[in-house]
C-alpha cells in the first residue's frame, strides 16, 4: 500500500511539471571573469566566486582579456517598516541592493547596468532583544545566499537572450 501511495505520488510530481531547480550556467562571454565588487570586505566578495565556479566560469585576476562583472553598488541593512503607538520601531525590513554591469573581453556590454533588490521583513519586540538580534543576524545571511543565487540566475537570463 504503501508502495503504491509512494509511486503515485512520483507520477503525480511528474506529471505537474515539478522538477529540482538546476545550476545557473553563465553565459560564454562570461566564462572566463574579473570581479570588480566596490566594497570586498561584503559577503558577496567571498561568496561569490565559488558560485561563479560552479556554473562554469573560471574567476580570474588578469587585468586584460576576460570578461569583467562589476558590482559597483553593495548596500545591506534594516530600515524602519512600521511604527506603534509609543513612536518605536515595530517592524523592519531587512534590504539588500546590488547594482551589476557585466562587460565581455572586448569591452562590449552583455548586461547594462542593473538593480536587484531582496528584503524580508521582521518584527521587533523590546522584550526579546537578544532574540532579534539574532534574527538579524539570520536575515543577513539568507539574503546574502539568495542574492549570490539572484546574480547567477541574472547572468543565465543574459546569456539566453543573447
Amino acid at each position: 500500500m504503501l508502495r503504491c501511495i509512494l509511486i503515485a505520488s512520483l507520477l503525480l510530481l511528474g506529471a505537474c511539471g515539478f522538477h529540482l531547480r538546476e545550476q545557473a550556467n553563465v553565459p560564454e562571454a562570461l566564462k572566463r571573469v574579473r570581479l570588480e565588487i566596490a566594497d570586498p570586505g561584503t559577503t558577496l566578495h567571498r561568496d561569490l566566486p565559488p558560485a561563479l565556479k560552479r556554473a562554469g566560469a573560471t574567476v580570474v585576476d588578469a587585468p586584460d582579456g576576460v570578461a569583467v562583472l562589476r558590482i559597483p553598488v553593495s548596500t545591506l541593512g534594516p530600515d524602519a517598516l512600521s511604527v506603534g503607538q509609543t513612536a518605536r520601531v515595530r517592524e523592519y525590513t531587512m534590504r539588500f541592493r546590488v547594482e551589476i554591469e557585466a562587460v565581455d573581453a572586448a569591452g562590449a556590454v552583455v548586461m547594462p547596468r542593473q538593480q536587484i533588490e531582496l528584503t524580508r521583513d521582521y518584527t521587533f519586540d523590546e522584550t526579546q532583544a537578544l532574540g532579534v538580534a539574532a534574527q538579524e543576524d539570520q536575515l543577513r545571511k539568507q539574503l546574502q545566499r539568495d542574492m549570490v543565487q539572484a546574480i547567477l540566475r541574472r547572468l543565465e537570463a543574459v546569456g539566453k537572450t543573447q
